[in-house]
């Protein structure tokens, strides 16, 4: 039977290349949205796991750093020095800002500190910028279209663009470094900061000395480094996961409805054919078996046009737009593969209904 269903989804070939247009397209963009979320949920974790410290210490109700602002006074940096099983305390200042007339980026400034320059390198940029000028992300300079050498705006200042770092991380790798002083007045207040990083000592509970400093610094919440990337990744996900589901789902509907439409349409077209196998002697499960191979064709050959258009895609849409970031992770093609043959065994329903209710005395009417 499998001669029989090539033949029967070949015999039209431009109505086989609109259906599994129809699925690569349903592909295309359930592999995009999938790559864009992953991208967001990796790289929004990306500064609490790279600081080089236990502890993220922030302003009590501070939802994350790109979306709420933490401002702690100096004298927080000393109350954590009493607190037992504080090892150093090293302060950051980070705002999210206008940066030219980019979206707004995420600005930040390592003072000086017990780990400065640790802290400086493991946020991917070798050395602080001098007074006056800024370190720009990759992303966040072909954003605002600055190079080397330019002048850009952050908030009411302007700054001469050092270095163009494609190492820079920050949030969604949107990011500016700025020198600790220019950061402090641009922010307004040069007597606070906004996350302390600590380390603990080592034979102290990370868990243990975050209890401790919430209970001895009033005003402070106290975070692992996993604990506050689980927190800016939970926002992602419950702000963006309703929206992709409803994204994927319709896709999914549109390649359903695609492979459904085409071989439905088959299947009614050479109702004498079935009817000519039934009366001599096939089985159903047999002619079921033609409808199935002909959708689980269309599905497949939709997959891969869709899959590898989503990666082509992909790439000059980044290249496009600098601030769209796409991670491609080879579980979500596994994933959308599962869902295209899933579509393509319900969208076999009605027809193999349509050829279970064939008569085979159909054959010798006129």
């Amino acid at each position: 039977m499998v001669p029989l269903a090539r033949r029967y989804l070949f015999s039209d070939k431009i109505r086989l290349a609109i259906a599994a247009g129809g699925v690569a397209f349903a592909v295309l963009l359930i592999v995009l949205i999938l790559a864009l979320y992953q991208s967001f949920i990796d790289q929004i974790g990306q500064l609490a796991s790279a600081a080089p410290s236990d502890l993220w210490v922030m302003q009590t109700g501070t939802p994350d750093p790109a979306h709420g602002a933490s401002i702690l006074p100096n004298s927080v940096l000393s109350d954590l020095q009493e607190v037992p099983g504080v090892a150093a305390a090293q302060p950051l200042l980070s705002r999210a800002m206008q940066v030219g007339n980019a979206r707004f980026g995420f600005v930040m400034a390592v003072p000086e500190g017990p780990f400065q320059t640790l802290t400086i390198e493991a946020f991917g940029a070798a050395s602080p910028p001098e007074k006056g000028t800024v370190i720009l992300s990759e992303v966040l300079a072909k954003d605002a279209g600055v190079g080397p050498g330019d002048d850009v705006d952050i908030g009411a200042s302007s700054f001469e663009v050092a270095e163009v770092s494609s190492s820079l991380i920050g949030s969604f790798s949107v990011s500016a470094l700025l020198d600790s002083q220019d950061a402090a007045q641009l922010f307004g207040d040069p007597e606070a900061f906004s996350f302390a990083l600590v380390v603990v000592s080592p034979d102290a509970d990370p868990e243990q000395v975050a209890a401790a400093i919430e209970d001895q610094v009033p005003g402070t919440d106290a975070l692992t480094g996993q604990e506050f990337a689980d927190v800016l990744r939970q926002e992602i996900e419950e702000g963006f996961l309703p929206i992709i589901a409803v994204i994927i789902g319709l896709a999914f509907v549109v390649g359903l409805a695609v492979i459904a439409l085409t071989i439905y349409t088959s299947t009614v077209e050479r109702t004498r054919d079935y009817g000519v196998l039934k009366a001599v002697g096939a089985s159903p499960w047999q002619l079921f078996a033609v409808v199935v191979r002909q959708s689980v064709v269309v599905a497949l050959a939709g997959y891969v046009l869709g899959a590898g258009l989503g990666v082509v895609v992909g790439r000059l849409l980044q290249d496009a737009v600098p601030s769209f970031t796409l991670l491609f992770r080879w579980q979500d093609f596994l994933f959308v593969l599962a869902a295209v043959l899933v579509m393509s065994a319900v969208a076999t329903l009605v027809p193999v209904r349509r050829v279970a209710s064939i008569d085979p005395a159909i054959v010798f009417r006129a």
